[in-house]
């Protein structure tokens, strides 16, 4: 009665290009993880200034980045929307490059975190521009996408870590056992921090402008109009296999099949007017069919007003601040942390650069891997082994083995939650508004995680002990992703998840 045609993104020449490109920015966007390799160093070099400066309260230069970015993705969004990528992302990278050389002539606490959490307005208006142009390239394969991109904010930590180390402390001087800090009287590394920041400014500067340069802006056939919030809504058929399985055939003559990932195209006009006039009666009914297996072609948009009336993207926020937060805190901590049972800088920072490398590469594996098992399922399962390797980590942190393979596997499992939000996100309420959208849910998430770590440093408890707490915060993240996946997993049809709420199963079950 109809034909199948396989559905398949064309890897043009174009987006090759803005994948690189968004890696290679991806670089800078990343940075702000690498805090917990130098943070050693430039509370060392405050403490000259300011002798009431601890790890601690250092957190806060950390915390300031993280809160810089999640106050500013929204607005990266929008302006995304307006001026491209291209264009957003050398705003980014010139206010990124551009305060880090500035951080070079902070003397107070104060000053640094105000300079560092500009260098996160920076990141925070410029993270979503390069995924969303690759989103716009390879439309059926947004996993992957957010994999390959999200691979840069794993490597540039690893780059930056070694070439700050090595810049500052190549001889592998040891802190004093007693501060835990380096003594600018028996040690170089002090007075090395200055120059430190003017070296990454300009670094940061050449790989922001280059990857920037790369991104090539385009516009998938069939999107929906800028005065539409979305196209027509689909109808549903009998595919006429075999297995008697749905088919989604849309309003302009082609359909989708839910379950094999397939086009399909009506032979001739005839046929197409009786599947519209029969399924036209059943348009407002919600669902036609549930089950497991789906993947979906997004063809319904959800306003960022509407996502937040929709109380599954709360459930989505708990679940990503619950997952993230543990990763966060580990890459501010991981060194301080460590120094209390071995006293070797250079090791500690190879492993936590091998860590952020690890972070790198495993997103596009996790994106490959959700685009064959499903976002939600990897989500899920990465999400139940962070808080158990976290345990271990924790009793195991004198033995270096031990500690390198934990923090490198935590870095790793870290990764499935970066790189899978932005998918997860678009994948529920639609690519349009995927920037705006995904702006207001990590502004909540930044904000949330600014408050937790900077609640955790003000507490007085040990490195030690804080870790047990955020153990029990990666476990709730886990029954929240479990949660999320049961409810997601009962959808067959786009239109219950994304429209006829009132009538669909998905709001109840909330």
């Amino acid at each position: 009665m109809y034909k199948l045609e396989v559905m398949t993104d064309e890897l043009s020449v174009d987006a090759i290009l803005s994948l690189m490109g968004g890696t290679i920015f991806h670089f800078i966007v990343g940075i702000k993880i690498m805090w917990g390799n130098i943070a050693p160093y430039v509370t060392s070099y405050l403490v000259q200034f300011d002798p009431e400066v601890t790890y601690n309260s250092a957190l806060h230069i950390y915390t300031g980045i993280f809160l810089g970015q999640s106050l500013t993705m929204y607005l990266g969004g929008r302006l995304e929307k307006r001026i491209g990528p291209r264009p957003t992302a050398y705003v980014g990278a010139s206010i990124v490059s551009g305060c880090t050389y500035l951080s070079s002539y902070c003397t107070t606490l104060r000053s640094l975190v105000f300079l560092q959490a500009l260098v996160g307005v920076g990141i925070g208006l410029s993270y979503s521009a390069p995924i969303l142009c690759g989103f716009g390239h390879l439309r059926h394969n947004k996993g992957i996408v957010a994999g390959i991109v999200t691979t840069g904010s794993g490597i540039g930590p690893f780059l930056a870590g070694l070439v700050a180390t090595t810049f500052v402390n190549s001889e592998n001087y040891p802190v004093d056992e007693t501060t835990g800090l380096y003594d600018p009287s028996t040690s170089p590394v002090v007075g090395r921090v200055p120059a430190m920041f003017r070296v990454l400014g300009m670094m940061y500067a050449i790989v922001g402008f280059v990857g920037a340069s790369l991104l090539i802006p385009s516009r998938a056939e069939g999107w929906p109009s800028d005065d539409h919030d979305a196209v027509r809504p689909p109808h549903t058929l009998s595919s006429g296999d075999d297995n008697g399985e749905d088919a989604t055939l849309l309003a302009d003559g082609v359909g989708f099949d839910l379950y094999h990932d397939r086009c399909v195209t009506a032979e001739d006009d005839s046929t197409m007017k009786s599947i519209l006039r029969a399924s036209n009666g059943n348009r407002e009914r919600g669902h036609q069919r549930y089950g497991s297996r789906v993947k979906f072609e997004v063809r319904f948009e959800l306003t960022t007003t509407q996502m937040i009336n929709d109380s599954l993207s709360w459930l989505v926020i708990g679940g990503a601040i619950c997952t993230g937060v543990s990763g966060f805190y580990l890459a501010a901590t991981y060194k301080s942390y460590g120094q209390t049972y071995i006293l070797d800088d250079h090791f500690i920072t190879v492993v936590g650069c091998l860590g952020c490398l690890c972070n790198g590469v495993s997103r596009a594996i996790w994106g490959l891997t959700s685009d064959r098992i499903g976002h939600f399922e990897t989500l899920e399962m990465t999400a139940y082994l962070y808080p158990i390797v976290m345990l271990i980590y924790t009793l195991s942190a004198h033995s270096k083995l031990a500690f390198g393979l934990c923090v490198c596997t935590l870095y790793t499992l870290w990764g499935a939650s970066a790189c899978l939000m932005p998918a997860i996100v678009a994948f529920l309420f639609g690519d349009k508004h995927l920037g705006t959208n995904y702006g207001f849910i990590f502004l909540v998430f930044g904000v949330m995680c600014v408050v937790i770590i900077d609640s955790a440093g003000n507490s007085g408890l040990d490195f030690g002990r804080l870790n047990y707490f955020f153990i029990s915060v990666s476990f709730v993240g886990a029954l929240l992703c479990s949660h999320i996946r049961y409810l997601t997993s009962k959808v067959k049809d786009e239109t219950v998840l994304k429209h006829h709420r009132s009538t669909s199963s998905v709001h109840s079950m909330l």
